[in-house]
């Protein structure tokens, strides 16, 4: 099947959630601000130029604990995604895990909006986020631990 409209180079080839918790607070304030922490963990596949494995995690609590957001939550993902350009490596991997963790992301927004439509407190849609920054400062980390580890030793 060849499909009408090109498809991206950056493909998710799969994707699940592996935790997902929400709970909704006993006389929390509806307009109380809400704290969103992602959290992200990636690594090349094995034996392959072009995929990797993702996980994702996010925690949803309140911004003021005085004020409670009406819901806390925690989500996580895992993913493997491939990038099938002819691109330089380095600009594949992070093709891959901009876009892999921004697809992810979205699948979380969509649980978590559906799961809470249903809540006491009403629909809860995340703010969408863009992954460039937290990617590259996971990658500079994961170079820096790579640096310092003995030689032989895994990074």
């Amino acid at each position: 099947m060849t499909p009408a409209t090109p498809l991206s180079p950056t493909q998710l080839k799969d994707h699940r959630f592996t935790a997902v918790t929400v709970k909704t607070i006993e006389g929390a304030d509806p307009n109380a601000q809400p704290s969103l922490k992602p959290s992200i963990w990636f690594q090349p596949v094995p034996d392959s130029r072009d995929q990797w494995r993702l996980v994702l995690t996010l925690l949803l609590t309140s911004a003021d604990p005085s004020k409670p957001f009406p819901y806390e939550a925690e989500l996580q993902l895992q993913g493997l995604v491939q990038v099938t350009d002819g691109l330089a490596q380095e600009r594949k991997e992070q093709l891959a895990l901009v876009n892999g963790f921004s697809v992810l992301y979205s699948a979380a927004r969509e649980m978590l909006l559906n799961i809470t439509a249903r809540s006491a407190y009403g629909a809860v849609t995340l703010p969408t986020l863009s992954f460039v920054s937290l990617v590259t400062k996971a990658r500079k980390q994961k170079a820096e631990n790579r640096r310092k580890a003995p030689a032989g030793s895994p990074a």
